[in-house]
């Protein structure tokens, strides 16, 4: 387990550099209009509000503790993003998180992730579960529940904050669950540059570009929990446009 651990750390450091990398916030200068920014801003909340919850249910109240290791991943930057594309061309791009949950009374959950800053990239998130409906019925236990969720990536030229609402539904039984969630992402993109700087007409002076974007997000995946008190999950996502994958993996107790 301890080996596993080592491999997740090194991979996340890899994906946040090579994310980091593709933001060159100093191409943004040669493009004129909103719309390259709109793209942009729909592949960071694609990746953004990902990995949030890999289960319908709940956390127990003592000791009630999830902590791990995640990260959400975009297949490729869409067709409209001129930006990722110019850098990166049509690679995946995702980012990681160390992620915390614990369970609260009258059945909430408390979610707190983040990264340690690498390559002038930040990332911070929290969310709120509520649990909705809970059953076991012999060895099967179901559970629905709602999220809310608030994420936020800073960079020296840009931050970005997503919102997100999710409903999830999963099914346990011993050794695996499956769980189904339906999430709207509404994510917000404000750069350091001003108007004027990317067109170069004195529209609003230092009125700096932002913009606000929302789209549904489709999450299937399945949970393995393989020795006691582990788990590993891996989910398929799909968002308007977007293909990606949720992957993590950590203890609960």
């Amino acid at each position: 387990m301890k080996k596993v651990f080592t491999v997740f750390a090194i991979c996340f450091f890899v994906l946040s550099f090579s994310f980091s990398e593709a933001l060159n916030f100093d191409q943004l200068k040669t493009y004129l209009e909103d719309t390259y920014l709109e793209p942009l801003a729909k592949d960071i909340g694609s990746v953004l509000a990902g990995g949030m919850f890999h289960s319908g249910r709940t956390l127990a109240l003592v000791p009630g503790i999830d902590v791990g290791f995640c990260t959400s991943i975009a297949m490729k930057p869409s067709e409209k993003n001129l930006i990722l594309q110019d850098t990166i061309g049509k690679k995946p791009f995702g980012l990681p998180y160390i992620q915390l949950s614990k369970g609260l009374p009258y059945g909430f959950d408390i979610t707190l992730r983040g990264f340690p800053e690498s390559q002038g990239l930040k990332s911070l998130g929290a969310g709120v579960k509520y649990g909705i409906i809970e059953k076991e019925i012999a060895v099967v236990k179901l559970g629905l529940s709602a999220m809310y969720s608030y994420n936020q990536l800073q960079h020296s030229d840009f931050k970005a904050t997503t919102n997100s609402f999710a409903g999830i539904f999963s099914v346990k039984i011993p050794l695996i669950e499956p769980y189904l969630g339906v999430a709207v992402d509404s994510t917000k993109l404000e750069t350091d540059f001003s108007a004027i700087e990317l067109t170069g007409q004195p529209v609003g002076a230092n009125e700096n570009k932002s913009v606000s974007v929302s789209e549904p997000r489709y999450v299937l995946g399945l949970n393995f929990s393989l020795i006691p008190f582990t788990y590993i999950n891996v989910a398929g996502t799909y968002s308007v446009d977007h293909y990606g994958v949720d992957f993590g993996l950590g203890v609960k107790f």
